[in-house]
Parts: C-alpha cells; sequence; structure tokens
C-alpha cells in the first residue's frame, strides 16, 4: 500500500508539521508513506514538485499573482491571508509520485500550490483521495475560517472579508467552481477535532460525503516535560520568575487573539499581587517590538527546527495562552500540554474540545479578556499547581497519544482500497 499525502509544506506551519509527523508515524506502522510538497528540501521520504532557482522564483511568481488578485478585493489587510482565491497552482496529476501512489491524502495546499483545477484533476485519478482538513477552506468560498457566518451552509456570498460583499462575489463564485467537481468527487473527509466535523456535516459543499475524527499524532517521548530549573538555564533566563507563553507562528496574525492576550496581561498585571515577579515569553514572529506593549519583560523567541528548544520553552513556562478566535486542533496545545505546562484558551473551535477545564487548564469565554486574566490568574495561583499540570499531561496523553493516530488512518486506508477491489 503506497499513500502519498499531498501539501504546500513539510514541517513548516501547523498543518505541515502535523503531516510530517502522521508521514513518520505510518511509516513506523509499516504504512509505504511518502510526502509530495510545493516548498522544502527533498529528503528522505519528502518529495518536491520541482527544484532549482528556477522553480523556487516560478512558485514565489504564482504566490505573488495570487495574492494580487485577493488584493484589489480584500476588505481589509489583516484579511489578505486568510482566504484563499485558489486560482493560481500547479498540476501534479501526472507526477511520478502520485501515478505511482495507491491512495492520495490531502493535507493544506493552499498558498498558490494547488488551484481549483489542479484539484480537479487529482479526483478524477480513479484513486481513493482522504483529504485531512486544517481549516474551514475545503468546504466554504475562499475564507480559511468563517467566523460568525454561515453562509457555507448554503451558498457562499456576501463574504466579510471582500471589500464589496454581495450574492455573486469572489466568495460566491469560488463555492460554485468548488461545487462543480465536488459534487463526483467521493472524498473521505478527516477532521482532527469533533468542531470541525460539526461544520463539514453543516456544509453544503462536503456535508454528504464521508468524514470521520482522527487526531493528529505527536509523540510522547519527544514532548515530554523537562526540569523547570533545566528549561531556564537552557533558554537564560531568570528562574526567579514566573513565565507566561504566548505561541503563533505570525503573532500579527489576526485570528491568534494577540490583542485579547495584551489587554488580559493588562488585567492581569493590575489585579495581581507580586505582578513584578512575571514575564512574558513569545514564541513565533512578529514585525514590531513586542516590548513597547508591556510593562513587563518579554522574552521573543524564535521557532527553530529543535525540538528541544521547542519543549525546553513550554518546560520554562508556567502556562501557555492560546486565544484564538478560530482553529482546528493546534498542536501547540498538544506540545504544551505534554510539557506538563497548562493551557489557557478561549472556548472556541477545537479549542473547546483540547482544554479539561478547571482541572488541567482554563476555558475562558471567547473574546473576554477579563475571563481571559481569570484563567491566567486561576492557573498562576492554584494552590496546587504540580497536580493541575500533571492532570493536563495526562488529558493529552490520553486523547491524543493512547488514541494511535496513526493505526487508525492505516485502517481507514485499508478499507478504502478494499472497496475500490470489490468495485
Amino acid at each position: 500500500m503506497k499513500v502519498l499525502h499531498i501539501g504546500t509544506h513539510a514541517r513548516k506551519g501547523g498543518a505541515g508539521v502535523a503531516s510530517y509527523r502522521l508521514v513518520e508515524a505510518l511509516r513506523k506502522e509499516g504504512v509505504d508513506a511518502r510526502m509530495l510538497v510545493q516548498d522544502g528540501a527533498r529528503e528522505g521520504f519528502v518529495e518536491t514538485t520541482g527544484k532549482g532557482r528556477l522553480k523556487a522564483l516560478l512558485n514565489l511568481g504564482r504566490f505573488i499573482l495570487e495574492r494580487l488578485s485577493f488584493w484589489f478585493r480584500e476588505g481589509a489587510p489583516e484579511l489578505r491571508f486568510l482566504f484563499s482565491p485558489a486560482n493560481f497552482g500547479t498540476d501534479i496529476s501526472r507526477h511520478p509520485e502520485v501515478r505511482s501512489a495507491d491512495v492520495l491524502h490531502l493535507h493544506w495546499i493552499n498558498g498558490a500550490f494547488l488551484s481549483l483545477r489542479d484539484l480537479s484533476a487529482l479526483f478524477r485519478s480513479g484513486k481513493p483521495v482522504v483529504w485531512t482538513l486544517h481549516d474551514m477552506w475545503a468546504f466554504t468560498g475562499g475564507c480559511h475560517y468563517a467566523l460568525e457566518c454561515r453562509t457555507f451552509e448554503d451558498e457562499c456570498g456576501n463574504c466579510l472579508y471582500l471589500k464589496h460583499p454581495s450574492d455573486r462575489d469572489l466568495s460566491h463564485r469560488v463555492w460554485k467552481a468548488k461545487a462543480a467537481f465536488l459534487r463526483d468527487a467521493g472524498l473521505q473527509i478527516v477532521c482532527p477535532s469533533r468542531w470541525l466535523k460539526k461544520e463539514v456535516r453543516a456544509s453544503s459543499l462536503l456535508g454528504k460525503m464521508d468524514s470521520c475524527v482522527i487526531p493528529n499524532p505527536i509523540d510522547k517521548e519527544v514532548f515530554r516535560p523537562m526540569p523547570p530549573e533545566e528549561a531556564w538555564a537552557l533558554l537564560g533566563l531568570d528562574r526567579s520568575k514566573k513565565y507566561i507563553l504566548f505561541g503563533a507562528a505570525t503573532v500579527g496574525n489576526m485570528l491568534k487573539g494577540f490583542k485579547w492576550f495584551k489587554e488580559a496581561m493588562a488585567l492581569l498585571l493590575n489585579q495581581m499581587e507580586g505582578a513584578e515577579g512575571i514575564e512574558i515569553l513569545v514564541l513565533g514572529k512578529s514585525k514590531e517590538d513586542l516590548q513597547l506593549h508591556f510593562p513587563v519583560k518579554v522574552n521573543q523567541m524564535a521557532y527553530t527546527g529543535s525540538e528541544e528548544r521547542i519543549v525546553a520553552i513550554y518546560s520554562a513556562a508556567h502556562l501557555f495562552v492560546i486565544p484564538s478566535l478560530a482553529d482546528n486542533l493546534p498542536n501547540t496545545i498538544v506540545e504544551a500540554m505534554l510539557c506538563g505546562t497548562p493551557v489557557v484558551g478561549f472556548d472556541s473551535g477545537g479549542i473547546a474540545e483540547m482544554i479539561p477545564h478547571l482541572s488541567g487548564g482554563y476555558l475562558a469565554r471567547r473574546l473576554s479578556a477579563e475571563d481571559l486574566a481569570g484563567g491566567m490568574r486561576y492557573v498562576l495561583e492554584h494552590p496546587e499547581y504540580e497536580q493541575l499540570a500533571a492532570a493536563s499531561r495526562q488529558f493529552a496523553l490520553e486523547k491524543y497519544v493512547d488514541t494511535e493516530p496513526a493505526k487508525q488512518y492505516a485502517a481507514l486506508y485499508a478499507r478504502l482500497l478494499n472497496k475500490e477491489e470489490k468495485h
């Protein structure tokens, strides 16, 4: 059984990391799993759609053209990368890896990797297709998260991401194009969270297709508690402080909720005794100096390829805060909990099912900086913090490790191939 995983990135971004880990886990289960990606270097089981400077320039050119096509229509600059029209891409239907695969497994394919036409070509290949959804894009008119909008349940239009929304706007045209080739696609949809499956079932594009829930795999031997003293020493941090961690690949991404984190920190520092003993850790990229936003010290940590360093950052923190306005199943939550770091987050999307409220973390009311601050204070002042941290790790082990996602996927592939043979 040869399964080809297709996505824009390997080991970059939440979806790229999750898909790479899945392929690693599948190979340990004896599945001949490989990856075909647009970005990254060829290595081991990872193949790229091309190599060399010319290919990189073509990829960049397609990305720029797609962004420019949306730039004229975007409702605001902060929405620029939250909507993908998928009008530029690469036809990989004749790629040797695609032709030799028994099962095609799609992941996040945006960023001008696959266009709508390219997706349609893959669906016509006659091969079983599994699509693990890492956001809502597959069943909307182009947005990655619909937020309060529910038009994807019928026909997209009047899109909140567009400058001039109307019944026949860009989102409606993208929705119609998807409807034309998804109607007979016969996909197997996989959702990492129960929340996303509920949204899939409500959608007009994918609601009638087979769907199931399988969480993203994660290695408990990699993500495990590091003694705080060791983590502080490795990172050069002051061991007398308490550290609050905020993480986002791009801190300025509106959906990651930095605005609410900033407001909640201001409230927390005003309310809490001993606030001078608190410092902030920020894991992710930012275009601005984040120290300007806070009266306490901000330690900015860049994302690196070193998992040991990531584990140290989680282990150095007393809590991890994730006030996302919408999210599917963030890897960072499970990683933090496995490192024994309680998580405080908004009750939004898949996050609501990931945090054991009060017993191992805190779920704050969505868009409430006051409740977010209250959650941070709950964890910081918890009289039995060690038990809270241990409960957080145990919850993650039982829900996201012991369920053995790779074995569930292997069984799914076998079932799909068996169905094909009977036909």
